[in-house]
């Protein structure tokens, strides 16, 4: 009976972060009489695709456990609410990317590409997203839609020395890896989220251009720091223009000194 809101955290952190936030939400009778709140946890390292994967997978999980017959219309209402990395998640709970995103990566047209069911299945897992219908809004804060200009090459390869990935991921990379030199595709070693979040990456770059699916709410929250015009700001990680979204309905700018 109560709606869920799921906060993601972002990059290097966990659902910890939420605590003190959660302490004044949770206390507050207007709020805690109406919503609930669920947290996801993630290792920050893998790539966006993949843990917006393990994300979408984890809400669908948690909606059937909890209502199998879709008779409960609080969790066909469902608020997702990212933090910095967290935000690329949560969009890709709610946006249906079509063909976009692999057309960003060079490939044409799928059933040209001669790959088998399988290729294309994983193909299809990393770049094609629909939404999922019980996601009724979307909240970023601090996200950076067009990448993070600390996402640099030499903090990619730092970042590939010290990331542990799971052995799921490791064999789908190898698999990647062989379609990527199928397809003609550039792809060096085994990609990371800083990877996703450059600010050079095409797919990020063309999932910020897709709003969110119709019927699904957005919602802006960023971090600028000074007093200086907005703009032209960063909160020390994401700059302004990559955290501005047109089909947010809202945009709230906080001012960190």
């Amino acid at each position: 009976g109560r709606i869920p809101v799921v906060l993601v955290h972002g990059t290097v952190s966990s659902e910890g972060r939420w605590a003190d936030m959660l302490n004044e939400l949770e206390n507050d009778p207007r709020i805690a009489d109406r919503y609930q709140f669920w947290l996801f946890h993630y290792d920050t390292g893998n790539p966006v695709p993949y843990s917006a994967m393990l994300l979408r997978n984890a809400l669908t999980a948690s909606v059937k456990q909890l209502d199998p017959e879709g008779k409960d219309p609080a969790l066909q209402n469902m608020v997702v609410i990212g933090h910095s990395q967290g935000g690329l998640l949560t969009k890709l709970t709610a946006t249906d990317t079509g063909d976009n995103l692999w057309k960003a990566l060079g490939i044409k047209n799928l059933e040209e590409t001669n790959l088998d069911t399988n290729q294309l299945k994983l193909l299809r897992s990393y770049t094609v997203f629909e939404p999922l219908p019980f996601v009724k809004r979307v909240v970023f804060i601090s996200t950076p839609h067009r990448g993070s200009y600390l996402s640099t090459g030499f903090a990619r390869r730092i970042s590939r020395k010290l990331v542990t990935l799971p052995n799921t991921l490791m064999q789908q990379a190898k698999e990647l890896s062989g379609l990527a030199q199928k397809l003609k595709l550039e792809m060096k070693g085994v990609p990371t989220s800083l990877d996703s979040m450059s600010t050079s990456n095409k797919f990020l770059l063309a999932l910020a251009d897709i709003p969110p699916a119709p019927g699904v709410k957005a919602n802006s929250i960023i971090a600028v720091e000074g007093t200086g015009d907005y703009h032209e700001g960063k909160d020390g990680l994401v700059a302004y223009p990559s955290a501005h979204v047109e089909y947010a309905e809202s945009e709230f700018i906080v001012r960190s000194f």
